[in-house]
């Protein structure tokens, strides 16, 4: 900080080293919720900046006013119960899906930078916040790529009763590439109803239900 001292001198100097902590704080909590604006998620440039503005300055402010005998992670310590508070609000469950889980651990991790901005240590605060932007932009392509390969979905298909009608089923659902993680049938009358869930690519569900739409034998029940 000699260059802080050069301009300001000694008497602002301590001041200014806390200011230039909080500037960084909101640069990079900004740069992080820039990215989450940018995908119009709940925790937005403003939540994200003030989130890590926030744990910015409790942290420095737990290491001026404790003094020499004052345990300085006693109020950071209070940031991580805290913030686990606010990032469980933005979890929401909807019936058997869960939505909000990226949100609630970026506002964790920003919190961790703004704490580590607070405590001067600007080069592993930045360096935490390029890490956070890559596992943002970056591995959510590889997540929808995975997504592509792994898509999940519920087939209810209609088809006449038969001793090896679930033998054919099976293997239907096997040529097609789609693994079958639940299967349950019942009769109606000289019919079998099934109830499958499966798991593959996209493509391959589709292929899978345009040869329903094609053929005399299957039927798609829409649930």
């Amino acid at each position: 900080m000699t260059w802080l001292q050069d301009i300001v001198g000694d008497f602002l100097l301590p001041e200014m080293e806390y200011v230039v902590r909080i500037v960084v704080a909101v640069i990079l909590g900004g740069l992080i919720g820039f990215e989450r604006e940018l995908r119009d998620k709940p925790a937005g440039l403003r939540t994200i900046m003030l989130i890590c503005l926030g744990a910015c300055i409790f942290t420095i402010v737990s290491e001026v006013v404790g003094g020499p005998d004052w345990n300085t992670t006693r109020i950071a310590a209070q940031i991580v119960t805290g913030i686990g508070f606010l990032g469980a609000g933005a979890i929401i469950r909807d019936h058997q899906a869960v939505f909000g889980l990226t949100t609630a651990a970026t506002i964790w991790a920003v919190a961790a930078i703004g704490m580590t901005a607070g405590f001067g240590l600007l080069v592993l605060a930045t360096f935490g916040t390029l890490v956070i932007l890559v596992a943002l932009l970056i591995f959510n392509y590889i997540e929808h790529w995975v997504g592509e390969r792994r898509d999940i979905q519920d087939y209810h298909i209609i088809t006449t009763n038969a001793d090896d009608t679930l033998d054919r089923v099976k293997i239907l659902f096997g040529d097609s590439g789609l693994t079958t993680r639940k299967l349950s049938y019942h009769e109606e009358g000289s019919s079998l109803v099934f109830h499958l869930i499966a798991m593959g690519s996209k493509a391959n569900h589709e292929r899978l239900r345009a040869h329903f739409a094609r053929s005399d034998e299957y039927a798609l029940r829409h649930s």
